[in-house]
Protein backbone atom coordinates (compact mmCIF):
# COMPACT_ATOMS: atom_id res chain seq x y z
CA UNK A 1 0.00 0.00 0.00
CA UNK A 2 1.39 3.38 -1.00
CA UNK A 3 1.41 5.97 1.78
CA UNK A 4 -0.52 9.17 1.05
CA UNK A 5 2.62 11.25 1.51
CA UNK A 6 4.42 9.14 -1.13
CA UNK A 7 1.47 9.38 -3.53
CA UNK A 8 1.61 13.16 -3.17
CA UNK A 9 5.34 13.22 -3.97
CA UNK A 10 4.91 10.94 -6.99
CA UNK A 11 2.10 13.13 -8.28
CA UNK A 12 4.25 16.23 -7.89
CA UNK A 13 7.03 14.71 -10.02
CA UNK A 14 4.93 14.16 -13.16
CA UNK A 15 2.04 16.54 -12.59
CA UNK A 16 -1.67 15.94 -12.10
CA UNK A 17 -2.49 15.40 -15.79
CA UNK A 18 0.09 12.62 -15.97
CA UNK A 19 -1.23 10.80 -12.92
CA UNK A 20 -4.05 8.24 -12.78
CA UNK A 21 -5.56 7.32 -9.40
CA UNK A 22 -9.22 6.54 -10.19
CA UNK A 23 -10.01 2.83 -9.86
CA UNK A 24 -12.05 2.59 -13.05
CA UNK A 25 -9.18 4.05 -15.10
CA UNK A 26 -6.62 1.86 -13.32
CA UNK A 27 -8.41 -1.28 -14.55
CA UNK A 28 -7.03 -0.69 -18.04
CA UNK A 29 -3.52 -1.10 -16.64
CA UNK A 30 -4.15 -4.31 -14.67
CA UNK A 31 -2.29 -7.55 -15.39
CA UNK A 32 -4.04 -10.83 -14.55
CA UNK A 33 -6.37 -9.06 -12.11
CA UNK A 34 -3.48 -7.30 -10.35
CA UNK A 35 -4.34 -3.58 -10.39
CA UNK A 36 -1.85 -0.79 -9.73
CA UNK A 37 -2.56 1.88 -7.13
CA UNK A 38 -1.25 4.65 -9.36
CA UNK A 39 -0.19 5.12 -12.99
CA UNK A 40 2.49 7.71 -13.77
CA UNK A 41 3.43 9.05 -17.21
CA UNK A 42 6.73 10.92 -16.85
CA UNK A 43 7.64 13.55 -19.45
CA UNK A 44 11.37 12.89 -19.50
CA UNK A 45 14.09 10.53 -18.36
CA UNK A 46 14.92 12.67 -15.32
CA UNK A 47 11.38 12.24 -14.01
CA UNK A 48 11.65 8.45 -14.42
CA UNK A 49 14.85 8.62 -12.37
CA UNK A 50 13.18 10.68 -9.64
CA UNK A 51 10.28 8.24 -9.42
CA UNK A 52 12.58 5.24 -9.10
CA UNK A 53 14.71 6.90 -6.43
CA UNK A 54 11.60 7.48 -4.36
CA UNK A 55 9.94 4.09 -4.86
CA UNK A 56 13.18 2.17 -4.22
CA UNK A 57 13.47 3.85 -0.81
CA UNK A 58 9.87 2.87 -0.08
CA UNK A 59 10.33 -0.69 -1.48
CA UNK A 60 7.31 -0.25 -3.78
CA UNK A 61 6.91 -2.43 -6.86
CA UNK A 62 6.95 -0.99 -10.36
CA UNK A 63 5.57 -2.35 -13.64
CA UNK A 64 7.03 -0.56 -16.69
CA UNK A 65 4.58 -0.22 -19.57
CA UNK A 66 4.57 1.00 -23.14
CA UNK A 67 1.31 0.64 -25.07
CA UNK A 68 0.39 -2.63 -23.34
CA UNK A 69 0.38 -4.83 -26.43
CA UNK A 70 2.42 -7.49 -24.61
CA UNK A 71 0.90 -7.12 -21.14
CA UNK A 72 -0.41 -10.71 -21.28
CA UNK A 73 3.13 -12.10 -21.49
CA UNK A 74 4.62 -13.53 -18.31
CA UNK A 75 3.48 -14.83 -14.97
CA UNK A 76 0.94 -13.08 -12.78
CA UNK A 77 2.76 -10.26 -10.93
CA UNK A 78 3.46 -10.83 -7.25
CA UNK A 79 2.45 -7.22 -6.68
CA UNK A 80 2.11 -4.04 -8.68
CA UNK A 81 1.96 -0.78 -6.73
CA UNK A 82 2.94 1.53 -9.57
CA UNK A 83 2.76 1.47 -13.36
CA UNK A 84 5.24 3.74 -15.12
CA UNK A 85 3.99 4.47 -18.62
CA UNK A 86 6.56 5.54 -21.21
CA UNK A 87 3.99 7.01 -23.62
CA UNK A 88 5.27 10.58 -23.13
CA UNK A 89 8.84 9.51 -23.91
CA UNK A 90 8.16 9.56 -27.62
CA UNK A 91 10.78 11.82 -29.19
CA UNK A 92 13.29 10.97 -31.90
CA UNK A 93 16.53 12.38 -30.51
CA UNK A 94 18.75 12.03 -33.54
CA UNK A 95 18.65 10.51 -37.01
CA UNK A 96 22.06 10.27 -38.61
CA UNK A 97 20.82 9.38 -42.07
CA UNK A 98 24.30 9.40 -43.59
CA UNK A 99 25.47 6.90 -40.96
CA UNK A 100 22.28 4.79 -41.01
CA UNK A 101 21.84 5.31 -37.27
CA UNK A 102 18.95 6.67 -35.16
CA UNK A 103 18.52 7.41 -31.45
CA UNK A 104 15.03 7.58 -29.99
CA UNK A 105 13.16 7.62 -26.70
CA UNK A 106 11.56 4.26 -26.08
CA UNK A 107 7.93 5.29 -25.64
CA UNK A 108 7.63 6.06 -29.34
CA UNK A 109 5.70 3.53 -31.39
CA UNK A 110 7.57 1.58 -34.04
CA UNK A 111 5.02 2.74 -36.60
CA UNK A 112 5.69 6.43 -35.83
CA UNK A 113 9.44 5.90 -35.91
CA UNK A 114 9.25 4.13 -39.28
CA UNK A 115 7.26 7.01 -40.80
CA UNK A 116 10.01 9.45 -39.88
CA UNK A 117 12.82 7.17 -41.03
CA UNK A 118 11.02 6.49 -44.31
CA UNK A 119 11.35 10.18 -45.19
CA UNK A 120 15.06 9.42 -45.71
CA UNK A 121 14.23 6.09 -47.41
CA UNK A 122 15.44 4.19 -44.33
CA UNK A 123 13.81 1.87 -41.79
CA UNK A 124 14.43 -0.10 -38.62
CA UNK A 125 14.34 -3.72 -39.76
CA UNK A 126 11.95 -5.02 -37.12
CA UNK A 127 8.47 -6.34 -37.91
CA UNK A 128 6.93 -7.59 -34.64
CA UNK A 129 3.18 -7.89 -34.05
CA UNK A 130 0.95 -4.94 -33.11
CA UNK A 131 2.69 -2.26 -35.19
CA UNK A 132 -0.80 -1.00 -36.02
CA UNK A 133 -1.64 -1.01 -32.28
CA UNK A 134 1.27 1.26 -31.37
CA UNK A 135 3.77 -1.32 -30.09
CA UNK A 136 6.57 0.78 -28.58
CA UNK A 137 10.30 0.57 -29.09
CA UNK A 138 10.86 -0.10 -25.38
CA UNK A 139 8.31 -2.90 -25.31
CA UNK A 140 9.78 -4.52 -28.41
CA UNK A 141 13.26 -4.48 -26.83
CA UNK A 142 11.98 -5.72 -23.46
CA UNK A 143 10.13 -8.68 -25.01
CA UNK A 144 12.64 -9.29 -27.83
CA UNK A 145 9.65 -9.48 -30.12
CA UNK A 146 10.15 -10.12 -33.83
CA UNK A 147 8.28 -11.15 -36.94
CA UNK A 148 8.72 -13.07 -40.21
CA UNK A 149 11.53 -10.82 -41.45
CA UNK A 150 13.86 -11.95 -38.66
CA UNK A 151 15.01 -14.54 -41.22
CA UNK A 152 16.68 -11.79 -43.27
CA UNK A 153 17.49 -9.18 -40.65
CA UNK A 154 17.57 -10.87 -37.24
CA UNK A 155 16.11 -9.59 -33.96
CA UNK A 156 16.51 -6.41 -31.89
CA UNK A 157 19.86 -7.70 -30.62
CA UNK A 158 21.31 -7.29 -34.10
CA UNK A 159 20.30 -3.61 -34.43
CA UNK A 160 20.66 -2.28 -30.89
CA UNK A 161 24.01 -0.49 -30.56
CA UNK A 162 23.27 1.82 -27.63
CA UNK A 163 20.83 2.05 -24.74
CA UNK A 164 19.87 4.22 -21.78
CA UNK A 165 18.14 2.60 -18.81
CA UNK A 166 16.85 3.87 -15.47
CA UNK A 167 17.85 1.26 -12.90
CA UNK A 168 15.88 0.16 -9.86
CA UNK A 169 17.65 2.65 -7.59
CA UNK A 170 16.99 5.55 -9.96
CA UNK A 171 20.51 5.78 -11.36
CA UNK A 172 20.81 6.09 -15.13
CA UNK A 173 22.85 3.53 -17.05
CA UNK A 174 24.13 4.33 -20.51
CA UNK A 175 25.76 1.64 -22.60
CA UNK A 176 26.92 1.13 -26.15
CA UNK A 177 27.52 3.86 -28.69
CA UNK A 178 25.99 6.07 -31.35
CA UNK A 179 28.10 4.50 -34.06
CA UNK A 180 27.91 1.00 -35.52
CA UNK A 181 31.56 0.24 -34.79
CA UNK A 182 32.03 -0.08 -31.04
CA UNK A 183 34.79 -1.01 -28.62
CA UNK A 184 35.28 -4.65 -27.68
CA UNK A 185 34.01 -5.99 -24.37
CA UNK A 186 30.79 -7.30 -22.82
CA UNK A 187 27.82 -5.85 -24.68
CA UNK A 188 25.63 -4.70 -21.80
CA UNK A 189 22.87 -3.19 -23.96
CA UNK A 190 22.04 -6.68 -25.23
CA UNK A 191 21.40 -7.79 -21.65
CA UNK A 192 18.22 -5.73 -21.59
CA UNK A 193 16.83 -7.32 -24.75
CA UNK A 194 14.16 -9.79 -23.61
CA UNK A 195 14.49 -8.83 -19.93
CA UNK A 196 10.77 -7.96 -19.69
CA UNK A 197 11.43 -4.82 -17.67
CA UNK A 198 12.92 -6.74 -14.73
CA UNK A 199 16.41 -5.17 -14.89
CA UNK A 200 15.51 -1.54 -15.50
CA UNK A 201 13.20 0.82 -17.38
CA UNK A 202 14.43 1.18 -20.97
CA UNK A 203 14.12 4.85 -21.87
CA UNK A 204 16.36 5.43 -24.90
CA UNK A 205 17.87 3.33 -27.66
CA UNK A 206 20.21 3.71 -30.63
CA UNK A 207 19.79 1.46 -33.66
CA UNK A 208 21.53 0.83 -36.93
CA UNK A 209 19.19 1.16 -39.90
CA UNK A 210 18.70 -0.22 -43.42
CA UNK A 211 17.68 1.39 -46.71
CA UNK A 212 14.06 0.68 -47.62
CA UNK A 213 13.95 -2.14 -50.23
CA UNK A 214 12.90 -1.02 -53.69
CA UNK A 215 10.52 -3.85 -54.54
CA UNK A 216 8.72 -6.82 -53.01
CA UNK A 217 6.91 -10.00 -54.08
CA UNK A 218 5.63 -13.06 -52.24
CA UNK A 219 5.13 -16.55 -53.62
CA UNK A 220 2.59 -18.81 -51.90
CA UNK A 221 2.86 -22.55 -52.45
CA UNK A 222 0.56 -25.20 -50.98
CA UNK A 223 1.63 -28.83 -50.49
CA UNK A 224 -0.49 -31.92 -49.94
CA UNK A 225 2.49 -33.53 -48.20
CA UNK A 226 4.23 -32.02 -45.16
CA UNK A 227 7.31 -34.05 -46.07
CA UNK A 228 7.53 -32.42 -49.51
CA UNK A 229 6.87 -29.03 -48.00
CA UNK A 230 9.76 -29.43 -45.56
CA UNK A 231 12.02 -30.75 -48.32
CA UNK A 232 11.31 -27.50 -50.17
CA UNK A 233 12.17 -25.46 -47.08
CA UNK A 234 15.58 -27.13 -46.77
CA UNK A 235 16.26 -26.64 -50.48
CA UNK A 236 15.40 -22.93 -50.23
CA UNK A 237 17.55 -22.44 -47.13
CA UNK A 238 20.53 -24.19 -48.71
CA UNK A 239 20.26 -22.21 -51.95
CA UNK A 240 21.88 -18.87 -52.83
CA UNK A 241 18.53 -17.10 -52.58
CA UNK A 242 18.32 -14.11 -50.22
CA UNK A 243 14.89 -14.64 -48.67
CA UNK A 244 13.32 -11.92 -46.57
CA UNK A 245 10.81 -14.24 -44.93
CA UNK A 246 9.85 -17.89 -45.07
CA UNK A 247 6.70 -18.84 -43.22
CA UNK A 248 5.11 -22.28 -42.98
CA UNK A 249 1.38 -22.26 -42.23
CA UNK A 250 -0.48 -25.35 -41.07
CA UNK A 251 -3.82 -26.19 -42.79
CA UNK A 252 -5.81 -24.57 -39.96
CA UNK A 253 -4.09 -21.23 -40.51
CA UNK A 254 -3.88 -21.58 -44.29
CA UNK A 255 -7.68 -21.82 -44.43
CA UNK A 256 -8.16 -18.75 -42.24
CA UNK A 257 -5.68 -16.58 -44.12
CA UNK A 258 -6.88 -17.77 -47.53
CA UNK A 259 -10.42 -16.65 -46.70
CA UNK A 260 -9.35 -13.33 -45.12
CA UNK A 261 -7.09 -12.38 -48.03
CA UNK A 262 -8.97 -13.92 -50.95
CA UNK A 263 -6.01 -16.14 -51.86
CA UNK A 264 -6.17 -18.72 -54.61
CA UNK A 265 -4.60 -21.53 -52.58
CA UNK A 266 -5.84 -24.82 -51.12
CA UNK A 267 -6.97 -24.07 -47.57
CA UNK A 268 -6.70 -27.71 -46.50
CA UNK A 269 -2.94 -28.01 -47.15
CA UNK A 270 0.32 -26.79 -45.66
CA UNK A 271 1.39 -23.54 -47.23
CA UNK A 272 4.74 -21.78 -47.65
CA UNK A 273 4.79 -17.99 -47.81
CA UNK A 274 8.10 -16.91 -49.34
CA UNK A 275 8.77 -13.17 -49.34
CA UNK A 276 11.66 -11.43 -51.10
CA UNK A 277 12.50 -7.71 -50.97
CA UNK A 278 15.28 -6.18 -53.04
CA UNK A 279 15.71 -4.29 -56.31
CA UNK A 280 12.99 -5.28 -58.79
CA UNK A 281 15.14 -7.38 -61.15
CA UNK A 282 16.69 -9.36 -58.27
CA UNK A 283 13.26 -10.03 -56.78
CA UNK A 284 11.75 -11.25 -60.05
CA UNK A 285 14.76 -13.48 -60.82
CA UNK A 286 14.71 -15.04 -57.35
CA UNK A 287 10.94 -15.53 -57.28
CA UNK A 288 11.27 -17.39 -60.59
CA UNK A 289 13.78 -19.74 -58.94
CA UNK A 290 11.54 -20.10 -55.87
CA UNK A 291 8.64 -21.14 -58.10
CA UNK A 292 10.73 -23.84 -59.81
CA UNK A 293 11.96 -25.24 -56.47
CA UNK A 294 8.41 -25.42 -55.11
CA UNK A 295 7.02 -27.07 -58.24
CA UNK A 296 9.75 -29.73 -58.13
CA UNK A 297 8.28 -30.94 -54.84
CA UNK A 298 4.67 -30.74 -55.93
CA UNK A 299 3.91 -27.27 -54.64
CA UNK A 300 1.10 -25.36 -56.33
CA UNK A 301 1.64 -21.65 -56.10
CA UNK A 302 0.37 -18.15 -56.65
CA UNK A 303 2.27 -14.85 -56.77
CA UNK A 304 1.03 -11.81 -54.85
CA UNK A 305 2.28 -8.24 -54.60
CA UNK A 306 1.12 -4.78 -53.61
CA UNK A 307 -1.69 -4.29 -51.09
CA UNK A 308 -2.65 -7.97 -51.07
CA UNK A 309 0.90 -8.92 -50.18
CA UNK A 310 1.08 -6.26 -47.45
CA UNK A 311 -2.21 -7.43 -45.93
CA UNK A 312 -1.09 -11.07 -45.87
CA UNK A 313 2.16 -10.30 -44.04
CA UNK A 314 0.31 -8.03 -41.63
CA UNK A 315 -1.97 -10.95 -40.78
CA UNK A 316 0.98 -13.33 -40.38
CA UNK A 317 2.81 -10.81 -38.17
CA UNK A 318 -0.19 -10.23 -35.93
CA UNK A 319 -1.25 -13.88 -35.73
CA UNK A 320 -3.06 -15.01 -33.67
CA UNK A 321 -4.43 -11.87 -31.97
CA UNK A 322 -6.07 -10.67 -35.20
CA UNK A 323 -7.72 -14.01 -35.97
CA UNK A 324 -8.31 -16.07 -32.82
CA UNK A 325 -11.14 -14.67 -30.72
CA UNK A 326 -12.30 -17.71 -28.72
CA UNK A 327 -10.67 -18.90 -25.49
CA UNK A 328 -7.20 -20.01 -26.39
CA UNK A 329 -3.60 -20.47 -25.38
CA UNK A 330 -0.90 -18.95 -27.56
CA UNK A 331 2.42 -20.80 -27.30
CA UNK A 332 5.83 -20.11 -28.74
CA UNK A 333 8.05 -23.13 -29.36
CA UNK A 334 11.74 -22.95 -30.20
CA UNK A 335 13.07 -26.02 -32.01
CA UNK A 336 15.57 -27.01 -34.69
CA UNK A 337 14.51 -26.38 -38.28
CA UNK A 338 14.86 -30.09 -38.96
CA UNK A 339 12.31 -30.84 -36.20
CA UNK A 340 9.50 -28.74 -37.69
CA UNK A 341 7.63 -31.65 -39.36
CA UNK A 342 7.82 -33.71 -36.16
CA UNK A 343 6.31 -30.91 -34.09
CA UNK A 344 3.59 -30.10 -36.63
CA UNK A 345 2.58 -33.76 -36.75
CA UNK A 346 2.43 -33.78 -32.95
CA UNK A 347 0.27 -30.65 -32.96
CA UNK A 348 -2.16 -32.38 -35.33
CA UNK A 349 -2.22 -35.46 -33.12
CA UNK A 350 -2.92 -33.40 -29.99
CA UNK A 351 -5.66 -31.57 -31.83
CA UNK A 352 -7.37 -34.84 -32.69
CA UNK A 353 -6.90 -36.35 -29.20
CA UNK A 354 -8.00 -33.31 -27.17
CA UNK A 355 -10.73 -31.97 -29.39
CA UNK A 356 -9.05 -28.59 -29.85
CA UNK A 357 -8.48 -26.47 -32.94
CA UNK A 358 -4.92 -25.50 -33.78
CA UNK A 359 -3.42 -22.84 -36.01
CA UNK A 360 0.35 -22.69 -36.45
CA UNK A 361 2.64 -20.15 -38.07
CA UNK A 362 6.26 -21.30 -38.22
CA UNK A 363 9.33 -19.18 -38.95
CA UNK A 364 10.61 -22.00 -41.13
CA UNK A 365 14.18 -20.72 -41.32
CA UNK A 366 14.48 -20.10 -37.57
CA UNK A 367 12.59 -22.95 -35.91
CA UNK A 368 10.12 -20.63 -34.12
CA UNK A 369 6.53 -21.94 -33.99
CA UNK A 370 3.62 -19.71 -32.93
CA UNK A 371 0.83 -22.10 -31.94
CA UNK A 372 -2.75 -21.07 -31.14
CA UNK A 373 -4.83 -23.73 -29.37
CA UNK A 374 -8.59 -23.14 -29.10
CA UNK A 375 -11.17 -25.05 -27.08
CA UNK A 376 -12.43 -25.34 -23.52
CA UNK A 377 -10.02 -24.67 -20.63
CA UNK A 378 -9.53 -28.34 -19.71
CA UNK A 379 -8.78 -29.46 -23.27
CA UNK A 380 -6.38 -26.56 -23.83
CA UNK A 381 -4.55 -27.31 -20.58
CA UNK A 382 -4.06 -30.98 -21.49
CA UNK A 383 -2.90 -30.14 -25.00
CA UNK A 384 -0.34 -27.58 -23.79
CA UNK A 385 1.03 -29.94 -21.12
CA UNK A 386 1.50 -32.74 -23.64
CA UNK A 387 2.97 -30.44 -26.27
CA UNK A 388 5.50 -28.95 -23.84
CA UNK A 389 6.54 -32.40 -22.64
CA UNK A 390 7.01 -33.57 -26.23
CA UNK A 391 9.05 -30.54 -27.27
CA UNK A 392 11.20 -30.98 -24.19
CA UNK A 393 12.14 -34.48 -25.35
CA UNK A 394 13.43 -32.88 -28.56
CA UNK A 395 15.63 -30.48 -26.60
CA UNK A 396 13.41 -27.53 -27.49
CA UNK A 397 11.43 -25.15 -25.32
CA UNK A 398 7.89 -23.84 -25.15
CA UNK A 399 6.60 -20.71 -23.43
CA UNK A 400 2.97 -19.66 -23.04
CA UNK A 401 2.66 -16.19 -24.51
CA UNK A 402 -0.96 -15.52 -23.81
CA UNK A 403 -3.94 -17.25 -22.21
CA UNK A 404 -6.61 -16.80 -19.56
CA UNK A 405 -5.67 -16.42 -15.89
CA UNK A 406 -7.40 -19.75 -15.19
CA UNK A 407 -5.15 -21.64 -17.61
CA UNK A 408 -2.05 -19.60 -16.77
CA UNK A 409 -2.25 -20.68 -13.12
CA UNK A 410 -1.81 -24.32 -14.20
CA UNK A 411 1.66 -23.69 -15.64
CA UNK A 412 5.10 -22.29 -15.24
CA UNK A 413 4.73 -19.87 -18.15
CA UNK A 414 8.41 -19.94 -19.09
CA UNK A 415 9.07 -23.67 -18.67
CA UNK A 416 12.42 -25.20 -17.76
CA UNK A 417 15.23 -22.67 -18.20
CA UNK A 418 17.98 -25.19 -17.60
CA UNK A 419 21.54 -24.30 -16.62
CA UNK A 420 21.07 -20.58 -17.26
CA UNK A 421 18.76 -20.07 -14.28
CA UNK A 422 21.54 -19.54 -11.76
CA UNK A 423 23.28 -16.76 -13.66
CA UNK A 424 19.92 -15.10 -14.45
CA UNK A 425 19.12 -14.96 -10.73
CA UNK A 426 22.52 -13.44 -9.96
CA UNK A 427 22.06 -10.78 -12.64
CA UNK A 428 18.61 -9.93 -11.27
CA UNK A 429 20.02 -9.73 -7.74
CA UNK A 430 22.75 -7.31 -8.85
CA UNK A 431 20.50 -5.07 -10.95
CA UNK A 432 17.40 -5.14 -8.72
CA UNK A 433 18.34 -6.48 -5.27
CA UNK A 434 14.97 -5.61 -3.69
CA UNK A 435 12.97 -7.16 -6.57
CA UNK A 436 10.82 -4.10 -7.21
CA UNK A 437 10.77 -4.23 -11.04
CA UNK A 438 8.03 -6.47 -12.47
CA UNK A 439 8.24 -8.86 -9.49
CA UNK A 440 7.16 -12.41 -10.29
CA UNK A 441 6.46 -11.88 -13.99
CA UNK A 442 9.66 -13.36 -15.31
CA UNK A 443 11.44 -16.59 -14.52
Amino acid sequence: MIKKSVTKKLKSIVGEKNTILEKEELKAFGIDDVLPEIVLSPNNIEQVSEIMKLVSKESLSVIPRGSGTKSALGNKPDRGNIVISTNNLNRIIEHGASDLVATTECGISLGSLQKELNKENQFLALDPPHINKDATIGGIIATNDSGPERLRYGTAREFLIGIKVVKADGSIFKGGSKVVKNVAGYDLPKLYVGSLGTLGIIVEATFRLYPVPEYSETYLASFSSLENCHKTILTLLNSNLVLTSLELLNPGLTALLSKRNNLDINGSEYCLAIGIKNVEKAVKDQISTVKKICEQSGGKGVLIRGSQEEKLWEDVRNFPSNIVKAESAVCKASILVTQIPTVLNMVKQLSDENGVETSVSTRAGNGICIIAIRGDASSITNAVKNLRAFISTLGGSLIIQETSTEIKEQFDIWGDIGSGLGIMKRIKSNFDPDNILNPGRYI
